[in-house]
């Protein structure tokens, strides 16, 4: 039997920038890449011994345009901010330390603002499984071009949902650290102290590999013990169809000898509190810019901006201790528990543009852990009636993700939907 010749970095290079010519005019993943340098790059990977390389060698990596990257600009999806930096974030120089093979930027709602990635100044990122749909947001060029084979891993940031839901709705894994896991130096903020960086992939194994390096320390050797099934309000905004794949998803992580209980919890009073913390953090981001830029941002995020500039002191310190409130009611319904199910997004992705009932039947399913600080990591758990995906979260309750890394990887062995690719057939390269 004769042995499978292994491909090189440079060539694996060369396939992806050819599919990213022929796919992405269609798509709009990326906003920037720089060919030549990634192909230098690949070359210089290749010539590493094979006993010194990384853990990430070779993976194709895609970097959210709000994430610095040195060469290549940094618009935060925006028509007026740009820098140009000659460093790259930490988070983007420890994945090329391990190997990773950095491919270009990737498209953003506009300052990270929107879960739709409907920029009005860099275009729709459309998702792979039906271009006529949206990716999610605010991660959807991320997203997106992993699912679409544009990139094995990419990184995202995820404030209020901005990695879970372009995950659920492409048809791929992600995670969002917990608050303050990962360092978010050189990276345009929409609300810090809810800022979190994270990676996409289409596995957890992979998912948890990039994390591991982005932590610089091994994952915690987790036994899932006991799970819980949120009910309360997040079933409010769940259609028929994410329920029944979510009653699937947990069959087979019964079937696998998990323990999955059900456990009713919700607090009405929680989501507006979070969003007032959100807007006066991102009152502060866009301050300098606004009134005197505010023609130059798209329609919704300078109404989400001129808003938040009204919130005051009281407000937030209002909105801290109703969350202080909630989360002490929450850790009691869920005590004794390693991870919590929920759903990520309520529906399959709708036809583009989305409504506005989209975003607010979908944060609230997303703030709980965002809220809380929790890491929470969002796996494909099936398709709905219009062949698109659906997902769930798997909120690692102590604060640790290992937890929710050994339970999406005991899930993925009795299930295969990480495995589905989109329906796409490449085009002839475009000449160049």
């Amino acid at each position: 039997m004769s042995r499978a010749v292994e491909t090189t970095v440079g060539e694996r290079a060369r396939v992806l920038v050819d599919r990213i010519h022929a796919l992405d005019p269609q798509l709009n993943c990326y906003v920037a890449i720089d060919e030549d340098t990634t192909l230098r790059e690949a070359a210089r990977l290749d010539a590493i011994a094979p006993d010194a390389r990384g853990p990430l060698h070779g993976l194709a990596l895609a970097v959210k345009d709000l994430i610095d990257v040195a060469g290549l600009p940094t618009r935060a999806g925006s028509s007026f901010f740009r820098r140009d930096p000659q460093r790259d974030a930490p988070v983007v120089a420890a994945l090329r330390r391990a190997g990773a093979l950095v491919v270009g930027k990737t498209n953003t709602h506009e300052f990270a603002w929107g879960i739709t990635t409907d920029n009005p100044h860099f275009g729709r990122t459309a998702n792979p499984w039906n271009p006529a749909r949206i990716a999610g947001g605010s991660s959807g060029g991320s997203g997106a071009a992993v699912a679409a084979g544009l990139a094995d891993i990419a990184l995202g940031t995820d404030t209020l949902g901005s990695i879970r839901i372009p995950s659920a709705l492409n048809g791929v894994c992600g995670i969002r650290p917990a608050t303050g896991a990962l360092p978010i130096d050189d990276i345009f903020p929409l609300a810090i102290g809810l800022d979190t960086v994270g990676p996409f992939a289409r596995d957890f194994a992979t998912v948890q590999r990039v994390y591991e390096v982005l932590a610089a320390v091994p994952s915690s050797d987790a036994a899932v013990r006991r799970v819980c099934r949120l009910r309360g309000g997040w079933w409010d905004q769940v259609d028929a169809t994410v329920g029944t794949a979510l009653d699937a998803a947990v069959a087979a992580l019964r079937s696998a000898g998990v323990v999955v209980d059900d456990v009713a919890w919700w607090d009405d009073e929680l989501i507006p509190a979070v969003a007032t913390i959100q807007q006066r953090a991102a009152a502060k981001t866009h301050a300098p810019y606004f009134p005197e830029r505010s023609g130059e941002y798209g329609a919704d995020v300078r109404a989400r901006v001129a808003f938040a500039l009204t919130v005051g002191d009281d407000a937030e310190r209002s909105a801290q201790k109703l969350v202080a409130t909630s989360r002490a009611g929450f850790e009691r319904a869920t005590s004794g528990y390693d991870v919590a199910l929920a759903p990520t997004v309520g529906s399959e992705a709708p036809l583009a543009p989305a409504a506005p009932s989209f975003r607010d039947e979908t944060i609230p399913l997303v703030t709980p852990a965002s809220g809380f600080g929790l890491p929470a990591a969002a796996a494909p758990i099936g398709f709905g009636p219009s062949g698109m995906p659906l997902g769930m979260q798997l909120i690692a309750l102590g604060g640790d993700p290992a937890f929710a890394f050994a339970l999406g990887r005991a899930y993925q062995r009795v299930s295969d939907w990480h495995r589905r690719r989109p329906p796409l057939v490449a085009q002839p390269a475009a000449k160049r």
